[in-house]
């Protein structure tokens, strides 16, 4: 065989071994690039199915609270139905993907709301709360879903939050400046310092 020939042969064997790379390179990158999207939209649809059921949930504990308190229903009459709302809203919450401070402020007022359902009393204050709060949570998760900032989180919420916390000196904020909940593991050792 002549050189020529055979240069000319090494060459075209070359190309199509380059050619072979690149199109297993771009297949490969389509594939990851493919398999993402398709995992970014399963977590917004996610997000937005979790967000619905959240809102709807808290929006037919409103309804429930305006009803009780138009009909001036007892507690046994709607309490347990408002628990459930706010149980059902809290687990749509909690799956709600890439949404840390939407769960934070959300547990936060499920908190002050779930606390209050425990006064098992059903008075004005009681309804006031769970109308505050479904409406807030409202607004929270609406928000999250349009893609826009949050809201501040109202005076109350915090102010509430804060005096629930009080009723259990273990995780309350100033129970860290008095030690207390404090084991004996807690404190440092001469080895450690």
């Amino acid at each position: 065989m002549q050189t020529e020939t055979l240069v000319g042969l090494i060459s075209g064997l070359g190309g199509a071994v380059i050619g072979f790379a690149g199109a297993l390179g771009g297949a490969w990158i389509q594939q990851s690039y493919g398999a993402k999207a398709a995992k970014q939209q399963r977590m917004e649809q996610r997000a937005l199915a979790s967000g619905e059921t959240a809102i709807n949930e808290l929006l037919q504990l409103g309804q429930l609270v305006e009803v009780a308190a138009v009909q001036r229903l007892p507690s046994e009459d709607w309490m347990g139905l408002a628990r459930e709302h706010v149980r059902k809203a809290e687990v749509a919450i909690s799956v709600i993907p890439n949404s840390g401070e939407l769960r934070w402020r959300m547990t936060r007022l499920i908190f002050v709301m779930k606390t209050q359902l425990g006064d098992q009393d059903g008075s004005g204050t009681t309804k006031a709360y769970y109308m505050r709060g479904s409406r807030e949570g409202v607004e929270l998760i609406a928000a999250f879903l349009r893609g826009d900032e949050l809201p501040d989180e109202e005076n109350w919420v915090e102010v509430r939050y804060r005096e629930r916390l009080e009723q259990f000196p273990a995780h309350s904020p100033s129970s860290q400046d008095r030690g207390v909940g404090r084991t004996n593991s807690d404190e440092p050792t001469a080895s450690t310092g």
